[in-house]
């Protein structure tokens, strides 16, 4: 997120760095030792081989723990063209030790959007329109949750299985986040955290 601010180490613990080359290509959650929850769109039918999953630390221009997958998942519904079902899990290899830095997110147990408060969503990418390098250091931008009837006003094309978010007030203008990153929220003032949306 270009346009986001910078995360501290330990604040998204869940999030991590897909990558391919040892260039970041998507962002995905940690939601067990094993499992990795991210969009299908990241991927071809297929995981190239050179794919690792980056753990464990916000800023990618120093060495992080890597894990290589083992199995890819998309939905089997995912489409290409319409982006519906965009859904993909990666089964890693070996498993994530938990630390302070590596935790998994909760997911949630309900769908009302009003429950969901003090949302996030976080990055590598950059955000600005211009050619400005993308950031090394994950970066967040508070959002909120808006209605499908807000939403299908701006986006009359909207899928029945999609959610929106827009960036808040005061949390800079152009937002551009990872795909296959999380939305994140919590409830009711617990800062308990949930996934409950995949960037797409």
């Amino acid at each position: 997120i270009g346009t986001g601010r910078s995360v501290q180490l330990g604040e998204f613990p869940w999030h991590v760095s897909i990558q391919s080359h040892r260039k970041h290509i998507c962002g995905g959650t940690i939601i067990s030792a094993l499992w990795i929850l991210t969009a299908a769109h990241c991927f071809a039918k297929e995981l190239p081989p050179d794919l690792t999953v980056v753990v464990g630390g916000i800023n990618l221009s120093v060495p992080l723990e890597e894990h290589k997958p083992d199995s890819l998942i998309l939905h089997e519904n995912f489409n290409t063209t319409s982006m519906a079902n965009d859904i993909a899990l990666i089964l890693l290899s070996s498993p994530i030790e938990f630390s302070k830095e590596k935790i998994p997110i909760c997911l949630p147990f309900m769908c009302d959007i009003h429950t969901w408060q003090h949302c996030w969503a976080a990055g590598w990418e950059n955000t600005s329109a211009d050619a400005v390098p993308a950031s090394h250091v994950l970066q967040k931008a508070r959002v909120k949750l808006i209605s499908r009837e807000q939403c299908l006003k701006q986006i009359p094309q909207l899928r029945e299985n999609v959610m929106c978010a827009e960036v808040e007030e005061g949390e800079g203008g152009n937002c551009q986040v990872d795909s296959g990153g999380p939305l994140v929220c919590s409830y009711w003032n617990t800062m308990k955290w949930f996934q409950v949306g995949i960037i797409s």
